[in-house]
């Protein structure tokens, strides 16, 4: 099981609030969250997405191309996902495992600095990052997440490592998932990863703006919601700047 959880904080994206919530908001600007979460097993590390390219502390465009302007990401050296480990005192090698909840660029930042692990992803957002629809093919890129490290294609809900369930919630993007967590202490949490943004898509069913396929983000916001329910999980929130004020942040962490 899972013994501690930690959320590494890792800076912000400057976005319309309408991208977070489908068909409100218009016009009202926010900065938008970005963490990564790591896990504590008995024996291992393992790491949930990566966060943003800190390349873009020196050279924004260079990192982010257009979005360097467009969302104009938020991020301090501290935010670096390297130095975040390092207050606990880690090395990215020290990470045994890491899980892409999807592979859009705020989520694979750092991936290519943990070449010794294991990364599991869906096959079908695995597939479906290569190949993008165009209209969608911004949030991809290829240099985030094709970087030499070693995919583990997993297909639809599965237990990976003892008290950690990887679920299909697809929607935001096809092979999006999120993380089931069991804790020793024997309570729940989910991480939810963009197939919730903000609260607001939890309580009232409100599917994120930005989706491959609302009628899929809507059946993944059931299937948390029920888990939810049923487990009586801490549901972890992906994009939301008030739900991560009251989150807390590492080196505090859920035990």
């Amino acid at each position: 099981m899972v013994q501690k959880v930690y959320f590494l904080e890792g800076g912000y994206l400057t976005i319309d609030r309408s991208i977070l919530l489908y068909g409100q908001d218009f016009g009202v600007v926010e900065k938008s969250s970005v963490y990564s979460v790591l896990l504590k097993m008995k024996e291992s590390w393992a790491l949930i997405d990566t966060g943003l390219n800190p390349l873009g502390l020196t050279e924004p465009e260079k990192a982010w191309g257009e979005r360097a302007k467009l969302i104009k990401p938020v991020l301090t050296a501290d935010d670096d996902i390297r130095n975040r480990l390092a207050v606990l005192g880690l090395k990215t090698d020290d990470i045994s495992y890491v899980i892409n909840t999807h592979l859009h660029w705020d989520h694979t930042g750092g991936n290519r600095f943990f070449d010794k692990a294991v990364f599991f992803v869906q096959k079908a957002e695995y597939r479906y990052a290569y190949q993008p629809d165009k209209h969608l093919q911004s949030s991809y890129m290829k240099d985030h997440f094709d970087c030499g490290v070693k995919y583990e294609l997993v297909d639809g809900d599965a237990e990976i490592l003892p008290g950690v369930f990887l679920l299909h919630t697809p929607g935001h993007t096809p092979g999006h998932q999120s993380v089931l967590i069991k804790m020793a202490s024997g309570a729940h949490v989910i991480i939810a990863g963009d197939a919730i943004y903000t609260r607001d898509n939890l309580e009232h069913t409100i599917p994120p703006g930005h989706s491959w396929n609302q009628e899929f983000a809507i059946f993944s916001i059931h299937k948390i919601k029920t888990l939810q329910g049923v487990l009586q999980a801490k549901v972890m929130v992906s994009h939301d700047p008030g739900f991560w004020g009251m989150a807390p942040k590492s080196p505090v962490c859920l035990e």
